[in-house]
């Protein structure tokens, strides 16, 4: 309340759980001598809030009957809790205070309402507002008249890229408009929960009101109970009425047809239970609210304009000799292999043109953008509506919704823009060569490979007693704030031709950008710095950066290992991990990065001593616990943390979709298949490198088994087997889910080749002699023993045909 300014209106209304009584006796300045009943200890703490920030209780300065004070009814007792507080010096604007006397808010508590006499003027609305869009979710019912209309343009393909460009996505988005129509920016909202409203309903909700108002007044027994009747019957046909919409919704998703429409029924419902829809405003640079829609408009396009604009200090990039040649034109098959990688239902950039309507174009697409690429080849530039592009706040899901800082900002560029990086990317990709460490965004190399090629290290050691100090480092604005000239020097020192080089800076020349928010997009701002997040071209760039810059730094892995931005780093002795951390941060700095110290964590695994290790004069976080790309890795080689992580990110995703698992009326099938493809996954994610012992296997169980007997409606009191449950879903125990998922990764490592990086931490053996005493279960260990009882041998590990048969482990049909 004070950092609400003097030139801004206060208005609070709520339940305050007091009775501020009907006397003013010591509260004249905020108590209007209106009110109900005696007061209570709670009563007087909000006058004295009131007092306090000088507010005015607007209930008390009214003189009403009981009827219209009263805002809460329950077992004959009818008191005043529910409040309007104003400032005191805006009283004169509150021309009435009253209760409406009905039950159709809540069966206990009564509307309150105010009313005001405010002068705000006519509110000019702010000039960027949102545009209007095609309706492209209907594409898939209408697109065989989608394709057979627009394949019959005719399109003049000798003239400039600008003028086939504007040509095409004329073309395309007048056909799009006539058949799939268009969005009606400013449109009043319409409240989708009332679908089930019929003439019925209308009728039995008008006589009940009708009924509720005479016993109001008259307050005789026998208008009470016609009054009751009437309620009764206006929630049958509320009832009937939404069990015949969903009669019709349960027949629908029974259906081939239907069955995936589950997967949006299930955010439609997780949606609906959510206490923010969306957020309108956010803070300032000096963390004030702001509240004034150009304003925020303002303040998001400083924000990002200031991450894309400035480069962190830096001495001058290298130079590097540029290897000259001509390139080969881009080919039809080029361009269909890169729409072919095109994902549906992905959001359109500014010309709202989605790679959907370049795969229905077929060869006729095909022809036009391997025309429209070779065109802007030539002439060395692209077409002006490949500069903008539109930048979409994204929570990160942790910290203050009004803080600019939470949020990542996500870029929507034209998708013909990205089928040219998909090009792009493929040529360069065979030409540039990357360091083994680096797993992200490499083919056949993912988060597993990282994850387990850490285990193993920490493991390895920790069987011989030997400690490993590891430093994991987090780089700050990674992606937004890697140097163009950082870019072109990693394209030329990885053999990359200088012709490619030069498309790529096409991409990056005088481009800029709008930020779209709920309150419409913001003036454009300039994108100097960083690539673009959302570009199919972005991540090998990066990577090629990381190893331009840090190729020399880097150990052998597993001591050593990359997952794009997230580093590891590993060594036996702190005083070398110091050396090495402090040679990373020194060249990421003479290169335009930077490491963001306070999420930069050290760890000790083994025994344990005091200290840590230091980065410009300042003492990192000694962990217990990190979590390493979505795994929870402990100091002690403990699995029992990432066992309990998984679980809860399960529980998680479970409420998620509560509105499909806990649905009495869903198809068990159903059930069954949101579980399996939607639940299931988080919770085995990384299984396969655990050395998972009987204890650790017991907690999954349990947890699975919990859930499915929610998601059925049963307890353990209705003494059902757990197989019985099972077969009624079809879904095999997690315990064998988790032993598949084990040899199908021992089988994946095995046939890789000696030098990548799951199977060069398998082979790494520490120097050293085991200590007394039992040693704990090694992954090696635990696959023995899933091994035999999947009946297999390592050596069938190389036959993918026969390691798949032996060691799948299929879910059971569901029984509905």
């Amino acid at each position: 309340l004070r950092s609400v300014g003097p030139d801004e209106y206060i208005a609070v209304g709520g339940d305050l759980n007091g009775h501020v009584g009907q006397e003013r006796d010591g509260y004249q300045r905020v108590h209007g001598g209106h009110g109900f009943g005696p007061r209570n200890n709670d009563g007087c703490r909000a006058l004295d809030c009131s007092v306090a920030h000088d507010l005015a209780v607007a209930n008390t300065f009214f003189k009403k009957r009981p009827a219209h004070l009263i805002t809460y009814s329950s077992g004959g007792r009818e008191t005043q809790i529910d409040y309007w507080l104003i400032r005191r010096c805006h009283l004169s604007l509150v021309t009435n205070v009253k209760v409406i006397p009905s039950t159709n808010i809540g069966p206990q508590h009564r509307l309150l309402v105010m009313d005001l006499k405010l002068n705000i003027g006519q509110k000019q609305k702010p000039r960027t507002t949102k545009a209007t869009r095609i309706k492209w979710w209907r594409l898939p019912d209408c697109k065989r008249e989608f394709k057979a209309t627009v394949n019959h343009i005719e399109m003049d393909l000798n003239q400039p890229a600008a003028a086939i460009w504007d040509s095409a996505v004329s073309h395309i988005h007048g056909v799009a408009s006539s058949i799939l129509g268009k969005t009606q920016p400013g449109k009043r909202f319409i409240d989708k929960q009332i679908w089930w409203w019929n003439d019925e309903v209308q009728r039995a909700i008008k006589e009940k009101k009708a009924m509720f108002k005479t016993w109001f007044k008259s307050r005789d027994a026998n208008d009470y109970l016609q009054y009751k009747s009437l309620k009764s019957a206006a929630k049958r046909a509320v009832a009937q009425a939404k069990a015949v919409h969903y009669d019709r919704l349960y027949e629908e998703l029974d259906t081939p047809a239907g069955a995936n429409k589950v997967y949006r029924l299930a955010k439609a419902r997780h949606q609906a239970t959510q206490d923010i829809g969306q957020v309108k405003h956010i803070k300032d640079e000096n963390n004030q609210i702001l509240r004034d829609p150009p304003a925020i408009l303002r303040r998001w396009s400083e924000y990002f304009s200031k991450i894309c604009g400035d480069e962190f200090p830096h001495p001058p990039i290298p130079h590097t000799n540029p290897i000259h040649g001509p390139a080969p034109k881009i080919t039809t098959a080029e361009v269909k292999a890169s729409i072919n990688k095109m994902k549906n239902g992905k959001a359109p950039g500014p010309d709202d043109v989605p790679a959907e309507a370049w795969k229905l174009l077929s060869d006729h697409g095909i022809l036009i953008l391997t025309t429209l690429f070779n065109q802007i080849i030539e002439e060395g530039a692209v077409p002006e509506a490949w500069l903008t592009s539109t930048t979409v706040p994204i929570w990160k899901g942790k910290g203050d919704v009004t803080e600019c800082s939470n949020y990542r900002p996500i870029r929507l560029l034209c998708h013909a823009v990205k089928i040219f990086e998909r090009v792009i990317n493929a040529r360069i990709r065979d030409i540039a060569t990357i360091t083994r460490n680096q797993c992200g965004f490499v083919q056949g190399c993912s988060t597993i490979d990282a994850i387990h090629a850490a285990r193993l290290l920490l493991e390895k050691h920790r069987e011989k007693n030997i400690p490993v100090h590891t430093a994991f480092l987090d780089l700050e604005k990674a992606f937004d704030k890697v140097p163009h000239d950082l870019i072109w020097h990693s394209l030329r020192t990885h053999g990359v031709p200088e012709v490619y080089v030069k498309w790529v800076k096409l991409l990056y020349h005088n481009a800029r950008s709008t930020v779209r928010c709920p309150l419409g997009s913001s003036p454009p701002f300039a994108i100097n710095v960083g690539v673009h997040q959302g570009s199919a071209l972005s991540p090998l760039l990066f990577i090629l950066c990381m190893d331009t810059v840090t190729a020399d730094l880097q150990k052998p892995h597993p001591w050593t290992l990359l997952y794009a931005d997230d580093v590891l780093l590993a060594s036996e002795t702190r005083y070398e991990l110091q050396q090495q951390a402090q040679k990373w941060k020194e060249r990421l700095d003479t290169n335009g990065m930077r490491l963001n110290l306070k999420k930069t964590e050290y760890m000790e695994c083994g025994p344990q001593t005091t200290g840590t290790i230091q980065l410009a004069g300042e003492d990192l976080k000694k962990a217990s616990e990190f979590k390493y790309l979505g795994s929870v890795i402990s100091s002690d080689g403990n699995l029992l943390p990432d066992v309990r992580a998984r679980m809860n990110a399960a529980w998680m995703k479970w409420h998620q979709v509560t509105g499909i698992l806990c649905d009495r009326r869903m198809p068990t099938h159903l059930k069954s298949k949101i579980y399996k493809t939607v639940v299931r996954p988080v919770a085995l994610y990384g299984s396969e490198c655990w050395p998972a012992t009987a204890k650790h296997e017991q907690a999954m169980h349990s947890m699975e088994m919990r859930m499915l007997r929610w998601s059925l409606g049963l307890t353990r009191w209705d003494h059902i087997l757990n197989a019985d449950i099972r077969e009624r879903l079809g879904i095999a125990p997690i315990t064998d889910k988790m032993r598949e998922a084990r040899l199908r990764w021992y089988g994946h490592i095995a046939r890789r080749e000696d030098t990548s990086v799951a199977k060069t931490a398998m082979q790494l053996s520490p120097q050293g002699q085991r200590p007394r005493g039992r040693p704990k279960k090694r992954w090696m260990d635990r696959l023995k023993e899933d091994m035999k009882a999947a009946n297999v041998m390592p050596e069938d590990a190389h036959d993918r045909v026969k390691w798949r048969r032996h060691c799948k482990t299929a879910d059971p049909s569901a029984r509905d």
